[in-house]
């Protein structure tokens, strides 16, 4: 099994932020009360910069439909493409890929689309190209997380953009996941990848679709 080196993430202690937002909320809103006591003017400045701390490390909590059969977003974000290829890490199959640009103002927690077991976890190390750069796929950092569900194997692959130099891991290999769970996290614009065997699902989205993670279904298992 390839080793796992991209960043776990920790449990927050605010609901629907990022463990990473708290010590930057308690800077902004020091510094909020630092000049409300000597510069009443200035307090504008910092709230403004803790509400876009605040909105950059959303969390929520997010209710996932209980439908065995569906495949939900795995991300948030904008469908860029979806395309045929031959995925040769972990399905080893004809795949449908679609890939998901994240922008710097979406939630940047990726979810698990369908209820499985994780069976595999690489990072690899590479460049940042913008999402939409067709060879961001496979030039980028990015880290691919496996999924065992009872109809067959799915992947994600999160990657890296420009702004954002760290892909943060929210599982290990054995897990066992709902559909919708948090899987990873990856900031300030980037994209995730999601392969699924070609002949086992039915995808119903599209270049363009606006997608909510967990939220928005985009596919469903062909019945036998």
């Amino acid at each position: 099994m390839p080793e796992q080196t991209a960043t776990r993430d920790r449990s927050s202690p605010i609901p629907g932020l990022s463990p990473e937002a708290t010590p930057i909320l308690g800077l902004g809103l020091g510094l909020t009360g630092l000049a409300l006591g000597l510069r009443p003017r200035l307090v504008p400045l910092p709230l403004a910069l803790t509400a876009l701390a605040a909105a950059l490390y959303r969390d929520p909590n997010r209710v996932t439909p209980s439908e065995p059969g569906t495949l939900f977003a795995p991300a948030d974000g904008v469908v860029l493409r979806v395309d045929e290829t031959y995925e040769h890490r972990f399905v080893h199959s004809d795949c449908l890929r679609i890939a998901v640009a994240i922008a710097a103002l979406d939630v940047p927690v990726c979810r698990c689309p369908a209820a499985g077991t994780v069976g595999y976890l690489e990072h690899v190390s590479g460049e940042y190209r913008p999402a939409s750069d067709p060879e961001a796929a496979e030039r980028n950092e990015r880290l691919y997380i496996g999924v065992n569900t009872d109809w067959g194997p799915l992947l994600i692959a999160l990657l890296a953009g420009p702004l954002a130099r760290r892909i943060s891991c929210r599982v290990q290999v054995g897990d066992r996941l709902e559909a919708g769970a948090r899987v990873g996290t990856v900031r300030f614009g980037a994209r995730a990848d999601l392969y699924v065997q070609r002949d086992v699902v039915r995808l119903f989205t599209a270049p363009s679709q606006r997608l909510t993670a967990g939220i928005t279904r985009i596919g469903e298992v062909v019945p036998l």
